[in-house]
């Protein structure tokens, strides 16, 4: 089972989420979020779920905004430790590269723990509503606070394995965070708007991996 230490920007939370009603508060919040969307969602809709106040939830968490960033940045920190732990043992850079995909596409094992998260339930929030995170005018000033942090690590990762694959390639940091981007945007798409892909046919992950293992050979090749 892939478990590793996963701790997000203090800054996110007001208290110590270590504690009984912190844990209560994010590990109720992710599946309600999901279910409503952010707009839907509400600290007293969060706190009658947890038998709590609303005012206890605010105790925590500033707002849903930051409860979303929370989730956001556990999930890009837990996909960022997982990309870099399973290519330890792999000596060919195309092979890591290959692997780091199909991990952007969710393509993990089953039981897999992302802190006390299952990690397929953070991917969902992300790809539904993760945008939601920085989407909004207050976004240079979060940015200086560094919640976005752990997606720029990961996209600077797959950057560095593209440049390991083809060493004298440009833009390799663009074109890892296309991959990056793809992977969650594509699958939005073959869940909601099927028109945009021929990939939404099957909605198979497996497929999705594959198109974009085949993207990423292509252009190492003529770069």
């Amino acid at each position: 089972m892939p478990r590793y230490l996963i701790a997000p920007h203090p800054a996110l939370a007001l208290r110590d989420l270590s504690s009984p009603m912190g844990g209560r508060i994010v590990s109720e919040g992710l599946g309600l979020m999901t279910e409503l969307g952010l707009e839907g969602f509400t600290f007293k809709k969060l706190a009658e779920r947890i038998g709590s106040t609303e005012v206890t939830v605010y105790h925590y968490f500033a707002n849903k905004q930051r409860l979303l960033q929370y989730y956001y940045q556990v999930y890009w920190l837990w996909l960022d430790t997982y990309c870099r732990q399973e290519g330890k043992g792999q000596a060919d850079p195309l092979q890591r590269l290959r692997g780091d995909i199909r991990a952007l596409c969710g393509l993990w094992p089953a039981d897999a723990l992302a802190g006390r998260f299952d990690p397929k339930e953070l991917r969902m929030l992300v790809i539904n509503e993760g945008s939601k995170s920085f989407l909004h005018k207050n976004v240079d000033t979060d940015n200086k606070l560094k919640v976005f942090q752990p997606y720029k690590d990961l996209c600077g990762h797959i950057a560095s394995e593209v440049k390991a694959c083809a060493p004298r390639i440009r833009n390799a940091r663009s074109f890892a965070t296309t991959l990056v981007e793809m992977a969650h945007s594509l699958e939005f798409a073959m869940e909601h708007l099927p028109a945009l892909t021929e990939l939404s046919e099957r909605k198979d992950r497996e497929r999705l991996a594959g198109f974009l293992i085949e993207l990423a050979e292509r252009y190492l090749v003529t770069r």
